[in-house]
């Protein structure tokens, strides 16, 4: 496997990718694949990810959504849904400029957030001619509720109004931290448990780009946000949703049942037997990676090795 950084254009700034090229990638083109990461996440935690991928002969490009990791952007952190989607269409573009890949076969995949980025991705670009969702998040509002309290929700939507009013006022919003102990009342973007805080804080030494707070009128804009209600748009194009029967506090199994339903033929769903953190590590990780390239080699071609 050989990578290289590489940048495109997308919103008026240039976003980062880090280009996987499989060691035969001169041989001839091949299916291309955008890969993006979850909440607040950068391309670095991809790694892993697009090995699996190159080593099927596919050219993975995981990307920086603008404002995170080594992409451009102001302010930082600023997680806008519909800005994310415009990033992946952008690094679709830039793939279907390489030499080393098919334009007419190019895929997307993305996990927790990430996937819901590209089932909005895949409804509205027909140039996505496989998707694959791992763990997605399918309706915001539903989401941020989900994971509190009623007094917690109401105190965000108190939050939001009073920031609006601060960005109104001074140009200038709060920040608030990607994650916290939702137990403990601690205001944050994503209130979850000790595991999900603990895998977080091992992430700020771990990866290097990765900075553990963002606006809060990202919350404002997630909230908004509702892949599950274009999924539908998706077909004929064929859809591949990959979750967990485990425990898994961050995407409840109820809402990607849901939003599964509501989605049209071509559709597959795989529920693998792991935790919320089950498929960002072997063996978990490698069940899924093999799910993904199964749908990806059907409706994309096995490339040539």
């Amino acid at each position: 496997m050989q990578m290289q950084t590489v940048r495109f254009p997308s919103g008026g700034v240039w976003c980062a990718g880090d280009l996987y090229l499989p060691d035969d990638a001169a041989r001839g083109p091949r299916p291309g694949l955008v890969l993006g990461h979850g909440f607040s996440f950068v391309k670095e935690a991809l790694t892993e990810e697009a090995r699996y991928f190159t080593d099927a002969g596919y050219v993975a490009l995981a990307i920086d959504y603008r404002t995170f990791g080594e992409s451009e952007g102001e302010p930082r952190g600023q997680l806008f849904p519909l800005n994310e989607v415009e990033d992946y269409r952008n690094a679709i573009s830039y793939l279907q400029t390489r030499k080393e890949v098919d334009p007419a076969r190019i895929g997307i995949w993305g996990t927790s957030f990430g996937g819901a980025v590209v089932i909005y991705t895949a409804a509205v670009d027909r140039r996505v001619k496989a998707v694959v969702a791992q763990v997605p998040v399918v309706n915001g509002r539903r989401w941020m509720q989900a994971l509190r309290t009623s007094a917690q929700w109401l105190e965000l939507l108190d939050r939001l109004e009073e920031d609006r009013k601060r960005r109104f006022e001074t140009g200038q919003g709060a920040r608030v931290p990607v994650s916290g102990r939702g137990d403990q009342g601690v205001f944050c973007a994503m209130p979850a448990d000790e595991q999900i805080v603990s895998f977080l804080e091992r992430a700020k030494t771990e990866v290097k780009t990765w900075r553990p707070d963002i606006t809060l009128e990202s919350v404002e804009r997630i909230i908004e946000f509702n892949p599950e209600s274009v999924i539908h748009q998706i077909a004929p194009r064929p859809l591949c949703m990959v979750a967990t029967a485990g425990y898994d506090m961050i995407h409840p199994i109820e809402h990607i049942l849901e939003a599964y339903e509501k989605a049209r033929e071509p559709k597959k769903l795989h529920l693998l037997p792991f935790d919320q953190l089950g498929l960002y590590s072997e063996p978990g990780r490698g069940v899924a990676m093999r799910c993904a390239i199964e749908w990806f080699s059907q409706f994309l071609g096995v490339p040539a090795r």
